[in-house]
C-alpha cells in the first residue's frame, strides 16, 4: 500500500511540475487535491526541491473574503513565476469566497503565472457544484495519503492533546479552539476523515491509540451532550486493555467533570451525578498515584474533595482534604493549598 501510494504521489508530483513549467508567462489554474495538512506539507517540500521554477507561497487567513483581492494585495505589482495558495479549505466564509471568485473570474487572467490552489475532496466538490465556470478552467492533480501516515497523524494529534492536558491548570478545561480542534476546523475534519479512511481500508487502530482518539473526540465534543460522555466511556473501556494509568487518569478526570456538569444541569438527578463524578475523580487520583505521577494527582484531588462536599460526606472529605494538603505542600501550590484548608474548615 505504501509503495502504491508513494508511486501515485510521485506521478502526480511530476504532472504538477509539468503543468507549472508549461504555463510560464500565462495564467493557468491548477487544483492540487490533498485532504491532510501533513500530506500537503510533504508534497510542497518535494515540489520546492524538484521544481526548477521558484514558487511563491501564500497561506490564506480564515477571515479572507475574496481570493482574487487577497492575492493582489499580497503580491502588489509583483508577478511571480508561480504562486501556490493553501488554506482555502479553512476559510470561514467559503461559500461567499467561492461565489465572489466565480463572479470576477475573468480578473484572474490578469495574472501572468500559474496558480496552484490546494483543495480537499470536499472543497473540490463545492467548486464543481458552486463555481463550475471557474472550475472548468482548471487542471486537477490528486495526492493521496497512506494508512501509515494516517495512523501517525492520529498519534501526533492525540499526543498533543494529552500534552496540553498535562501542561494546563486544572481549572482550565481547555476549549476545543485552544486545541485547534474546534468543529469545522481543518484539524477536526482531518481527524474524523482519518478515522473513516482507515475504517474503509479495514485498518484497525491499536487499543491504546483507539482509546486516545476516543478521548480526544470526547474532549472536542460538546461537554454538555451525551456524545462527549460516550466517547470518554469508550476510551476507558479500551484503556482497560493497556497499562497506561496516566492517560486513563486524565480521561477519568474529564468524565468526572462531565458528570459534575450533569448534576448541575439536571437537578432531579443531582445525587446520581455527584456520585458518579466523585467515583471518577477518586479513580483518577488513585490511578495517577499508581502511575507514579503524584504531581498530576495533586492537580485533580481538589475536585474529588469538592464532589464529597456536594455530597455532604464530611468524614470522607476530611480524609481527602488532609491527603490533598500533603500533596499541595509537596508541590508548593498556594492556591490549591488554600482550597484544601477551605475544605477542612467545613468539616
Amino acid at each position: 500500500m505504501l509503495d502504491t501510494t508513494a508511486n501515485h504521489n510521485q506521478d502526480s508530483l511530476r504532472e504538477l511540475i509539468r503543468l507549472i513549467t508549461f504555463s510560464q508567462g500565462e495564467f493557468s489554474l491548477i487544483l492540487a487535491v490533498g485532504n491532510y495538512g501533513v500530506l500537503r506539507t510533504q508534497i510542497i517540500e518535494q515540489l520546492q526541491e524538484q521544481c526548477s521554477i521558484p514558487i511563491r507561497e501564500l497561506v490564506l487567513e480564515q477571515s479572507v473574503k475574496t481570493l482574487y483581492t487577497t492575492i493582489v494585495e499580497e503580491l502588489g505589482p509583483e508577478q511571480p513565476e508561480a504562486l501556490m495558495v493553501s488554506g482555502i479549505d479553512s476559510v470561514s466564509c467559503i461559500e461567499e469566497v467561492l461565489t465572489a471568485t466565480n463572479q470576477i473570474r475573468e480578473e484572474f487572467r490578469n495574472f501572468r503565472f500559474p496558480l496552484v490552489l490546494w483543495v480537499t475532496d470536499k472543497l473540490l466538490q463545492m467548486l464543481i457544484r458552486s463555481v463550475p465556470d471557474f472550475h472548468s478552467w482548471s487542471s486537477c492533480v490528486e495526492f493521496v495519503i497512506s494508512s501509515g501516515q494516517l495512523i501517525q497523524f492520529i498519534e501526533q494529534t492525540t499526543d498533543q492533546v494529552f500534552a496540553k492536558m498535562v501542561a494546563c491548570r486544572e481549572t482550565e478545561f481547555l476549549q476545543s479552539c485552544t486545541l485547534n480542534l474546534n468543529k469545522g476546523s481543518a484539524s477536526y475534519v482531518e481527524l474524523h476523515s482519518a478515522r473513516q479512511e482507515l475504517e474503509k481500508q479495514g485498518v484497525a487502530l491499536a487499543p491504546e491509540l483507539e482509546a486516545s482518539l476516543e478521548f480526544v473526540l470526547g474532549r472536542v465534543a460538546d461537554n454538555s451532550k451525551q456524545e462527549s460522555r460516550q466517547h470518554y466511556e469508550r476510551s476507558l473501556a479500551l484503556w482497560k486493555q493497556t497499562d497506561n494509568r496516566e492517560r486513563r487518569g486524565h480521561v477519568l478526570f474529564c468524565l468526572g467533570l462531565w458528570w459534575a456538569g450533569y448534576a448541575l444541569w439536571h437537578k432531579a438527578e443531582k445525587e446520581q451525578g455527584c456520585q458518579k463524578a466523585k467515583v471518577c475523580f477518586q479513580e483518577s487520583v488513585e490511578g495517577l498515584e499508581q502511575a507514579n505521577r503524584p504531581e498530576l494527582a495533586a492537580k485533580y484531588i481538589n475536585f474529588w474533595a469538592e464532589a464529597l462536599r456536594h455530597q455532604s460526606n464530611w468524614e470522607e472529605l476530611e480524609k481527602v482534604a488532609h491527603k490533598a494538603l500533603a500533596l499541595h505542600q509537596t508541590y508548593s501550590d498556594p492556591f490549591r493549598m488554600a482550597r484544601a484548608y477551605g475544605f477542612l474548615a467545613e468539616v
